[in-house]
C-alpha cells in the first residue's frame, strides 16, 4: 500500500530533478549510459530548463564534453592507483574540484544571459541542497503534505518562472491533490490491495492526473505548459528505467 501511496504522489507531475551538469546518477543508470549520452541528456534538460537557444546549446554541449572528459581521466587514475589517498592528496583533490566548479561556473555564465545564469544558479542550490539532505523517498515520506507541497510549489516557481498569480493557483491545486491523496491512503488502511483495488486504484490515478494536467493546461501560459509537459514525460521515463532496474 505504501508503495501505491507513493505512486500516487508521483503522478501529480511536480517532479523534483537535478540541474547540475554534474547531475549524480546511480551506479546501475551510469553503467548502462556512455558519456555521450549522459551528456545529452544533461543538454536536453538545460535546453528545457533554462531555454536554451542554438548558439548556447553548442557552447553547453562542448563544455559538457570537456567535463566529462576530464572526469574520465580521473576515474581511470582511481582505477589505477593501488594506494589510497593521503590527506594531502584529498585536500589538493578538493581544492582541484573546487577550482573546476569555478571555472565551470564562470564559463557558464558567459554563455547565459543574466536571468538564464540566476535560474542555473537557483537549480544548482536547489540540487546541493537536495543532496546534502539525502532526500531520498524515506526521508520525503517524514515530511508533511503541507511541507511537500511547498517544496514542489518552489520548484515549478523556479522552472517554470510563475508569477505571483499562478503560485496561488498552483498552491491551491497541489493542497487538494494532496488532500484527496491522504484521504485515499485513509481508507485503505494498512490492509494489502486486492488485484481489484490495485486496478480501481490505477484507474482512478489516471483520471485525476487527466485533471490534474487540464487544471495546469488552464494556470500556465503555452510556453510554461510544454516545458512542465517535458517534464512530466521525463520524470515517467525515469520512473520507467527504475522500475527497471528494480527487476
Amino acid at each position: 500500500m505504501k508503495k501505491l501511496f507513493i505512486a500516487a504522489l508521483l503522478f501529480v507531475g511536480v517532479i523534483s530533478f537535478a540541474q547540475d551538469i554534474n547531475q549524480k546518477v546511480t551506479r546501475d543508470q551510469r553503467e548502462k549510459l556512455t558519456p555521450e549520452q549522459r551528456n545529452e541528456k544533461h543538454l536536453q534538460k538545460l535546453t528545457s530548463e533554462l531555454s536554451l537557444d542554438k548558439k548556447q546549446q553548442e557552447q553547453v554541449k562542448q563544455l559538457l564534453a570537456e567535463r566529462s572528459a576530464k572526469a574520465e581521466k580521473l576515474r581511470d587514475a582511481k582505477k589505477d592507483s593501488k594506494t589510497k589517498p593521503t590527506a594531502a592528496e584529498r585536500e589538493a583533490f578538493k581544492k582541484q574540484m573546487e577550482t573546476e566548479k569555478a571555472a565551470n561556473d564562470a564559463k557558464m555564465k558567459a554563455i547565459l544571459n543574466a536571468d538564464q545564469y540566476t535560474k542555473w544558479t537557483a537549480l544548482k542550490k536547489e540540487h546541493r541542497d537536495h543532496m546534502g539532505k539525502g532526500d531520498h523517498r524515506g526521508k520525503r515520506d517524514m515530511k508533511s503534505p503541507q511541507e511537500r507541497n511547498q517544496a514542489h510549489l518552489q520548484k515549478l516557481t523556479t522552472e517554470l518562472n510563475l508569477n505571483a498569480d499562478q503560485q496561488k493557483q498552483v498552491s491551491q491545486l497541489l493542497s487538494d491533490r494532496s488532500a484527496k491523496i491522504e484521504t485515499l491512503r485513509k481508507s485503505r488502511g494498512d490492509a494489502k490491495p486486492t488485484d481489484a483495488e490495485k486496478a480501481a486504484m490505477k484507474k482512478q490515478m489516471e483520471e485525476d492526473h487527466k485533471a490534474t494536467d487540464a487544471k495546469m493546461k488552464s494556470i500556465l501560459n503555452t510556453d510554461q505548459y510544454k516545458k512542465w509537459s517535458a517534464i512530466q514525460k521525463e520524470h515517467k521515463d525515469k520512473m520507467k528505467d527504475h522500475r527497471k532496474d528494480k527487476m
